[in-house]
């Protein structure tokens, strides 16, 4: 019998050492498209266990002031073969529509295959995370991406969210 000799897991939430150390925490906001508000209000509480490098909240308004980055979490309201995605073009138009400056990105929680072809921004998909486990290594990556500015606010830079959302199932 063999012993695996890393302890990481894939569908860790948390780790045991701080991404920022004593950075500044980014404020990330989750726009929910096809989640019931109460069942992902119970994820944050087991989120915000990122040692201080993030704190999460559902935002209901558009521009979700004072975050750093708005997640839409989309749940697929689809069967695998149909056409259409009530949930994926809500979440697109939103991005389509994004304020200039805004950082934004779409979490799928599906494989990439099942995204739509036409897509606005940055969409990574969970593939065989839960949606809890993605946003939790979803704002690791994201903290560890980050950069403080000099009035103690983390900035998310674009080039890193990009490369972010192509690595989210990596394993």
């Amino acid at each position: 019998m063999t012993k695996p000799t890393s302890t990481i897991r894939t569908d860790a939430t948390q780790t045991d050492r701080s991404v920022r150390g004593t950075g500044p925490t980014l404020c990330l906001a989750l726009r929910l498209w096809g989640y019931e508000e109460s069942e992902v209000q119970s994820w944050i509480e087991e989120l915000h266990a990122l040692h201080g490098a993030a704190t999460w909240r559902i935002s209901r308004e558009r521009t979700a002031h004072g975050a750093d980055l708005i997640v839409h979490l989309v749940k697929p309201s689809r069967t695998r073969d149909a056409a259409f995605c009530w949930n994926c073009a809500g979440a697109n138009y939103a991005l389509a529509q994004s304020p200039v400056g805004a950082i934004e990105m779409v979490l799928f929680e599906g494989l990439a295959d099942q995204l739509p072809s036409m897509r606005a921004g940055h969409w990574a998909a969970a593939g065989s995370l839960s949606p809890q486990a993605a946003l939790g290594r979803l704002g690791h990556l994201v903290a560890a991406a980050s950069t403080p500015r000099s009035d103690r606010r983390a900035v998310v830079r674009r080039n890193l969210l990009c490369m972010i959302t192509r690595q989210l199932d990596a394993a």
